[in-house]
C-alpha cells in the first residue's frame, strides 16, 4: 500500500539547484512525485562560535511511496551519496541533504529514524517549504496542522527565491 511522506531537502555546496533537481530525479525512480514547494534560501544553522556555512537552497516535496519507513531512508542515504555527499561532521556543508519530515501519520523512533522530524515544528527552512505542499496536513504528535506551525515560526535570515519546475 502506497504511503504518503514529505521530504525536506537541502543543499549548500556546489550547484544547489540542480543538486536539488537531481534529488528529485533520482526520488522519481522508486517513489512518485506527487507536489514540490517553491525554492527557498536560508542561512546555515551552526552552533554558537562557529563561523556560517554557506547559505542553502531548501525545498520539500510530497512522495507516494511503498518503501518502508527503513527502505526509503536507505533509498536517500544512497541519493545522497550519488549527488556527492560524504561523511562529514555534523554541521557540515554538504552538496545534498534529503530528511524524512512525515510518513504518513506514522509515529516512528527506530536506530537513524526519528518521524516527524524531530526538529521539524522549529525550523523556518523546513515548515516554510513543507506548508507549500502540506498546510493542512496534521502533524502527528502537536495536533496542528503544518500550515498552523508555519504561521508561528521566526524567519528571519530566510527568503522566497523562485516558484520553480522541478522535473523535467
Amino acid at each position: 500500500m502506497s504511503e504518503r511522506v514529505f521530504l525536506g531537502l537541502g543543499a549548500n555546496l556546489g550547484d544547489r539547484r540542480e543538486n536539488l533537481r537531481g534529488a528529485l530525479r533520482l526520488l522519481a525512480r522508486e517513489c512518485e512525485i506527487v507536489a514540490v514547494s517553491s525554492l527557498y534560501e536560508s542561512v546555515a544553522v551552526v552552533p554558537e562560535g562557529r563561523p556560517p556555512g554557506p547559505r542553502y537552497y531548501n525545498a520539500a516535496c510530497e512522495i507516494s511511496t511503498e518503501l518502508e519507513p527503513q527502505d526509503l531512508l536507505r533509498f536517500v542515504k544512497e541519493i545522497e551519496r550519488e549527488i556527492g555527499r560524504r561523511p562529514a561532521e555534523r554541521w557540515a556543508p554538504r552538496p545534498i541533504d534529503i530528511d524524512i519530515l512525515l510518513y504518513g501519520s506514522r509515529i516512528i523512533d527506530e536506530p537513524g529514524l526519528v518521524v516527524p522530524h524531530p526538529l521539524l515544528a522549529e525550523r523556518a527552512f523546513v515548515l516554510a517549504p513543507l506548508g507549500d505542499i502540506a498546510a493542512d496536513v496534521p502533524h502527528p504528535t502537536l495536533g496542528r496542522t503544518i500550515g498552523e506551525l508555519a504561521q508561528g515560526i521566526e524567519i528571519a535570515g530566510q527568503r522566497y527565491v523562485e516558484d520553480y519546475e522541478w522535473v523535467d
